[in-house]
């Protein structure tokens, strides 16, 4: 049996708990984090999901994302869902929370911002590939179609928390 996922309401309470299966064949809200790490030049880095995820396989995303299990913080998911896909570690500062939802998710997700030139060891069980971008760049690449809401989410949230220059 799978680890479980608190399920929670609007307001991030814990109402329930199920597994990952269950929680999204039936659209039930839940808790994730992604985090976005930011070269010293001020780019974000943005990964490719592998081509073996059963969702948004192939597509753009954050650095870096994650379910929080029941039995977890955001703060912990986030530290171990870094170590685990990009294999660096550095210090991470919650930057926001955003309730994504749609076809496949219905989710709250808290967005983590983190800072770090060094070289990383992609999982490729998680990643395809990936590359730093600016937030222009990052902007035309939410127009497409194979990038999660996340991303959006994500950036919108940095956006509004950094005011990055352009």
């Amino acid at each position: 049996m799978s680890e479980l996922i608190d399920i929670i309401n609007e307001k991030d309470e814990v109402i329930g708990k199920s597994n990952i299966n269950e929680v999204h064949e039936k659209g039930l809200l839940h808790r994730a984090i992604h985090i976005f790490i930011i070269d010293s030049q001020g780019r974000l880095f943005c990964r490719q999901r592998s081509l073996k995820k059963e969702r948004y396989s192939g597509y753009w995303s954050t650095s870096v994302g994650a379910h929080v299990f029941s039995s977890q913080t955001y703060d912990q998911v986030a530290q171990d869902a870094l170590k685990n896909t990009l294999g660096i570690k550095c210090d991470l500062e919650m930057i926001g929370k955003a309730r994504v939802h749609d076809e496949f998710e219905n989710e709250i997700s808290a967005t983590y911002i983190g800072y770090s030139d060094k070289s990383m060891n992609f999982n490729p069980e998680q990643i395809k590939g990936g590359k730093f971008f600016t937030v222009s760049e990052i902007k035309e690449l939410t127009k497409q179609k194979n990038v999660t809401p996340h991303l959006a989410h994500s950036l919108e949230i940095y956006l509004n928390h950094c005011k990055p220059l352009k």
